[in-house]
């Protein structure tokens, strides 16, 4: 449940970055710089809520926080993957594609970030 939590600040607090760094910066900045920007600054952020609200990892931040982001970066390929081949491959509608993808993103990413990215020494899970 703690997971779940986790994903939705910090879909709140990936959207908020990016919208207020695109109203902000949209005259001198290309939206996909701001997109890399507001992603470096999303994940940054649930790192921080992963490691204390879900994990409760104490371990030295550093590994983790690498652990985490490569496990980031397997959700987002599998998920575009994903995506794309449930669309390109199998015909479904693209709406029907991402709503398989998320559910299934979801379990990827909470076993790769429960058995990888906060694995080491004192993790405590429950709930």
């Amino acid at each position: 449940m703690r997971f779940l939590v986790a994903g939705g600040i910090n879909t709140v607090v990936g959207y908020l970055t990016f919208s207020i760094l695109y109203l902000l910066l949209e005259r001198w900045v290309h939206y996909l710089a701001i997109g890399c920007l507001s992603q470096a600054i999303a994940v940054t952020s649930a790192f921080v809520v992963h490691r204390r609200l879900v994990f409760q990892c104490e371990d030295p931040w550093l590994p983790s926080f690498l652990r985490f982001n490569l496990s980031q970066l397997v959700s987002f390929a599998f998920g575009l993957a994903g995506l794309y081949g449930l669309v390109h491959f199998a015909q479904f509608p693209p709406l029907a594609a991402q709503a398989i993808v998320i559910v299934c993103s979801v379990v990827i990413s909470y076993a790769l970030h429960r058995y990888y990215s906060f694995r080491r020494g004192s993790l405590k899970v429950s709930g």
